[in-house]
């Protein structure tokens, strides 16, 4: 290999790894951005909402980073099989975090709403969801950034897991509206908060569907067929 084609190979070889420690950072800042603004809404704080709400204009700035240096990519090197993927996944999966970002942003809103009025115990009653999307958050943007394909397999499955408990909870606040109207606002942002919750853990779903079309370019969206959990990383 000549001198120059190694530099080249080196110069793709940073730029590729530029957009990895983007994407990291970008998980990252979303998982602190949803944490932020539920422990804000538990301990009725605003200055961690508000934190929430600041890191906004960084995760959009990352997101525009990311498609810049996507398509520089592209254009310059014309990456194929697996270093293709890996920037129009990267590039997609920084539009699911961007929005996770946002409704972590909306959450943080509704949560300086309801430390306006006293306490109630629909507050409370969100705990088991928001454990169970954070998790599902942390794990998505692992197997991406990871490389973990048992991981990101296993999402799918555990998302109908936090679908079901979004399902009984909205039952349980619709029974509670019924039997006292009186107490409706506290009801409905209840549901608002779980609904955003729900939305995060669809986003989360989208990025472990990426970390699949990554590892092995197969595409799993909307029932399409899915890989065994050791199958051979494929090259195509």
């Amino acid at each position: 290999m000549s001198t120059d084609s190694r530099h080249i190979l080196g110069v793709f070889e940073d730029a590729i790894n530029n957009l990895k420690a983007d994407i990291r950072q970008m998980g990252d800042i979303a998982q602190r951005s949803l944490g932020h603004a539920m422990q804000g809404l538990y301990e009725r704080n605003p200055d961690l909402c508000n934190r929430t709400i600041a890191d906004d204009d960084e995760v959009d700035e990352l997101q525009k980073k990311i498609d810049r240096e996507g398509i520089e990519i592209m254009v310059k090197y014309s990456p194929v099989a697996r270093n293709l993927r890996r920037v129009v996944a990267t590039m997609k999966v920084s539009t699911a975090l961007e929005r996770i970002t946002d409704h972590a942003v909306s959450l943080a809103r509704r949560a300086r709403q309801i430390m306006q009025h006293p306490a109630t115990e629909e507050v409370e009653g969100i705990r088991g969801i928001h454990e169970l999307v954070a998790a599902q958050l942390k794990d998505s943007v692992d197997s991406f950034c990871n490389g973990d394909l048992e991981l990101a397999l296993r999402i799918q499955g555990r998302d109908d897991e936090i679908d079901a408990a979004y399902k009984a909870f909205h039952r349980d606040i619709i029974a509670r509206m019924e039997q006292n109207p009186v107490r409706i606002r506290e009801h409905v942002d209840a549901l608002f908060i779980t609904s955003l919750l729900e939305r995060i853990g669809d986003q989360s779903v989208n990025v472990s569907e990426d970390a699949v079309y990554l590892l092995t370019a197969y595409d799993i969206r909307h029932g399409g067929e899915r890989p065994s959990a050791d199958a051979q990383r494929r090259t195509i």
